[in-house]
């Protein structure tokens, strides 16, 4: 019973490493469009935090290219929720991977760090209770989803994934004042059309 715990743990790392034949590409690139929902909050002390103003439903592109595991992509979300009209660009880099559970159908493991460089309407971002919102950062999001994919290079699919941000509200006026920057949760649930190339 005791090498059971230990042979079941191993085998299922086994097979997670092992390439399938639908994913197991040296090269890749891909175009997407995604729609979905976004949220996310600041710390409880400040207000000006991007995601206190924009949050609910969001559409946009994801443009990226992948060398093995590691990928690197840029994403544009506009919000049609929250409390203000707000785009946000990420800038992402990190690991992208795919286990094929048949020839079509894989399951997406994504962990990647970020810069964040959002807009607001003039409303939001010179608030007179809260100052100037931040709206570029940097951060962390990882997660775990579904892809099925078609016709060879087309897919479709959905990948949640949880964050970790921190926004600079200070710098502009003095580097060292910390104090106006924020920092907390968010989370986004985006399903795509994509259009991929590789080899």
């Amino acid at each position: 019973m005791r090498r059971l715990w230990i042979v079941i743990p191993l085998a299922t790392m086994l097979l997670v490493a092992l390439p399938s034949r639908a994913d197991a590409k040296l090269f890749e690139v891909w175009a997407a469009g995604i729609a979905g929902g976004a949220f996310g909050d600041g710390d409880a002390t400040s207000e000006r935090d991007f995601y206190n103003w924009a949050k609910g439903g969001a559409g946009g592109i994801e443009i990226g290219a992948k060398v093995l595991f590691i990928s690197g992509y840029i994403d544009y979300l506009r919000f049609f929720g929250g409390d203000a009209t707000a785009n946000l660009f990420s800038f992402n880099l990190g690991g992208d991977y795919s286990f094929g559970l048949t020839d079509s159908l894989s399951v997406v493991f994504r962990l990647v760090g970020s810069f964040y460089l959002g807009t607001l309407d003039d409303a939001a971002r010179t608030d007179s209770s809260t100052g100037e919102v931040q709206t570029r950062g940097i951060g962390t999001r990882g997660g775990v989803g579904l892809r099925y994919s078609f016709a060879k290079v087309f897919s479709v699919g959905i990948t949640p994934l949880v964050g970790y941000h921190y926004f600079f509200g200070g710098a502009d006026q003095d580097i060292t004042d910390t104090e106006q920057n924020s920092s907390g949760y968010d989370f986004q649930a985006m399903g795509y059309f994509r259009v991929g190339l590789g080899f």
